[in-house]
């Protein structure tokens, strides 16, 4: 192995660290901190979303351990969301290969936006969402897993930026129930849009691997982090620096298209 191949794959390992702490500790996958430094490092748009959902598999499934021995989620519904998950993840992958690089960029701060803001603002159940009966909270459940499992194929995040509200919101988990919830549900969905890709070939599965093996350890210290701190101050935290990511987002494809023109 030369010097240019090891320190790529260090570059690979401290990514999966950094995106492995931000997923674990929120319960989000990480996706949103992995595809800008993949981008920045040299991926394209298409290799840097496919990658960061295939190392969102094994950085998921270190943190739902985690929030799992903790007593933190809720097992049949994330097996529920999962299950949802998989369909929506499997149509937003193909989406994805069929996008253009640029349309991928803006799809990408628009949900980075969204969960921003959402983080701000804060999220609470609604009157009587943890009263749903069990019929009603299984399609709920599908619900959120289809549109969750749509933005996790597109834009290679695991789509916990979707679960963790609504589960609150609309299930009425807990701050850390729903995050705990979300890890697992994000394994099915990941997994799903991971066999697309790499049909697509739009993955080397190397890669994810490499990311995926720093990530379960940042998983596993930022899950065991965000256990012993108040929810609502992790979120309000988090969510502006997501929002500055966002912002720099849309100012670099502003940029862009104005260079162009």
């Amino acid at each position: 192995m030369n010097r240019s191949t090891a320190t790529n794959l260090w570059k690979l390992v401290l990514i999966g660290l950094v995106a492995g702490f931000v997923g674990g500790g929120l319960g989000v996958g990480g996706g949103i901190v992995m595809v800008p430094l993949l981008v920045a490092v040299g991926f394209d748009q298409h290799r840097s979303h496919a990658t960061s959902l295939a190392a969102i598999v094994f950085i998921a499934a270190a943190g739902a351990v985690s929030f799992g021995m903790s007593g933190e989620l809720a097992l049949g519904i994330a097996v529920t969301i999962g299950i949802g998950g998989i369909a929506g993840s499997v149509v937003g992958a193909s989406v994805m290969h069929r996008s253009s690089s640029r349309t991928l960029t803006m799809v990408f701060g628009v949900v980075l936006l969204v969960a921003a803001l959402r983080m701000i603002s804060g999220a609470n159940p609604l009157p009587g969402a943890a009263a749903f009966g069990d019929i009603t909270q299984v399609f709920i459940a599908l619900g959120i897993g289809v549109v969750a499992g749509f933005f996790a194929g597109l834009a290679g995040i695991g789509g916990g930026v979707v679960i963790v509200p609504s589960t609150v919101l609309l299930l009425g988990l807990s701050q850390h129930e729903a995050q705990g919830t979300s890890l697992v549900a994000i394994v099915f969905t990941a997994i799903a849009g991971t066999i697309v890709n790499l049909r697509n070939k739009r993955v080397r599965l190397e890669d994810g691997l490499v990311v995926g093996a720093g990530g379960v350890m940042g998983s596993l210290i930022g899950s065991r982090f965000a256990l012993g701190i108040e929810g609502r101050t992790l979120s309000l935290v988090f969510g502006f620096m997501v929002l500055f990511v966002a912002l720099r987002i849309f100012y670099a494809a502003f940029r862009s298209q104005t260079q162009e023109h």
